[in-house]
């Protein structure tokens, strides 16, 4: 690859630059909040949309602005082809027990720096200015018109890059950097549903736990006999589930065992082991895996209504599966168990083909840039901007994993407490992309 050395070159140079951009970043809470005038996701969204605006303009880039869509557009180059580069500056919530530092407070630790946004997805928002910047200060040819995305609602709606598309043509292709490398082609379909036990606890109270439905719950808590009973699980993104344990069940588990619980509300928490226990979807009859891999079914919140339980439950699931029976087996199952279930719009996933020219321009790309000869274009089990847009792929934005010393297990991931990056894997990964991008640039699709 032509400009590898001197990309490099600049990366190394501008290091110190480019990490203090993410970690000034990272300081502002984007966490949604209250609806205000052209905030439409809380101030703090509307703050870092702000934020990014002035750092492209600054480097003299064109930009657009939509308060109320809650996106920020930024454009270099002037060719017909459209090549897009997406990335989102909001963050879920913060989560308890950090270790490290404080959500907002970024610090760097054994190679790594640490805070919400590190990782999902605010690395993503510095690697596209800087391919922007790259491309500009080096001079490096480009023929293709690069469109960059910013959003402030990919955590909690995807209402921004609804927006987006209903005023804008996308790019002819697009670079989602929110997932991992070496790339994927395509999403699980995903779906969210309500389930509602309609026997009235008697002397549990306040039985809750989480807070997103796309992440298992860490914290549960109940109180019994005026004592607060809690418990402590392994949280995990919703996409990924193995290896997670649910809070709400080890509560229920604790609970169901206690002799000053009359015995209607013990058959409830045994009833919710049988639900919260396991992630394939079994308990329901749903089972399903295809080339997108096995569809999975987790609990993310747990709230009361009038004293009744209410789950929420996050389902993703390849695309050759059959949404009608699985919602008929869901139903069937929970209103045998005196239940009711409430089913939210259906997301539908993508494929891109394996034989599209810009795939296989991104895995030309990784291969010259990493050495492995043969590198796959996968299905994410996640859920990312890409399955708005006609044509699109999913990379990281960094390189390297891990964790720094000391970090507790289940810690250190996106959406989990101490979120963190590793420094060389994201330098490395900024570089990635913009080869990605120059070979896509190539391309004569």
């Amino acid at each position: 690859m032509e400009y590898t050395e001197k990309i490099h070159d600049y990366v190394g140079e501008h290091k110190d630059e480019i990490l203090k951009t993410l970690k000034e970043l990272v300081k502002i809470p984007s966490v949604r909040g209250a609806t205000e005038l052209e905030a439409p996701f809380g101030k703090a969204c509307a703050d870092v949309l702000e934020y990014t605006e002035k750092l492209y303009s600054e480097n003299g880039f064109e930009t657009e602005l939509d308060r109320q869509g809650g996106y920020l557009l930024s454009y270099f180059g002037n060719g017909k082809r459209t090549l897009g580069l997406f990335a989102h500056a909001d963050v879920v919530d913060v989560g308890e027990d950090w270790v490290h530092t404080k959500p907002f407070k970024p610090i760097e630790k054994d190679g790594y720096l640490i805070g919400r946004g590190m990782l999902d997805d605010k690395s993503a928002v510095v690697i596209s200015l800087y391919c922007a910047k790259i491309l500009k200060e080096l001079n490096i040819p480009f023929n293709s018109r690069l469109v960059m995305f910013t959003g402030a609602n990919e955590e909690t709606g995807m209402s921004d890059i609804e927006e987006y598309s209903k005023k804008h043509t996308a790019p002819d292709f697009s670079l989602i950097c929110d997932t991992a490398f070496p790339l994927y082609r395509g999403d699980k379909s995903m779906m969210n549903f309500w389930v509602t036990l309609n026997t009235e606890l008697k002397d549990i109270k306040n039985f809750h736990g989480g807070n997103a439905m796309n992440i298992i719950l860490d914290k549960a808590s109940a109180v019994v006999n005026g004592e607060t009973v809690t418990e402590t699980g392994i949280s995990s993104h919703s996409a990924l589930p193995e290896g997670s344990l649910n809070a709400g069940y080890l509560l229920a588990k604790k609970l169901s065992e206690r002799e000053d619980i009359c015995a209607s509300d013990r058959e409830q928490m045994l009833f919710l082991m049988s639900v919260l226990e396991k992630y394939y979807g079994e308990v329901y009859g749903i089972e399903h895996q295809d080339e997108c891999g096995k569809l999975t079914c987790t609990n993310g919140i747990i709230k009361n209504d009038n004293k009744k339980i209410m789950l929420g439950f996050n389902m993703r699931f390849g695309l050759s599966a059959n949404t009608e029976n699985i919602k008929k087996s869901i139903v069937s199952f929970f209103e045998k168990n005196n239940c009711t279930v409430k089913f939210e719009e259906e997301k539908k996933g993508y494929i891109v083909p394996t034989d599209n020219s810009y795939i296989n321009a991104c895995l030309k790309a990784y291969s010259d840039f990493t050495g492995d000869g043969k590198p796959q274009a996968y299905i994410n089990a996640g859920g990312t901007y890409a399955r708005q847009l006609p044509c699109a792929a999913e990379i990281g934005t960094t390189l390297r994993w891990g964790t720094p010393d000391n970090t507790p297990k289940g810690h250190g991931g996106a959406h989990q407490s101490d979120e963190c990056i590793n420094i060389e894997g994201f330098l490395e990964a900024l570089e990635l992309t913009l080869q990605m991008l120059i070979e896509c640039d190539k391309t004569e699709e």
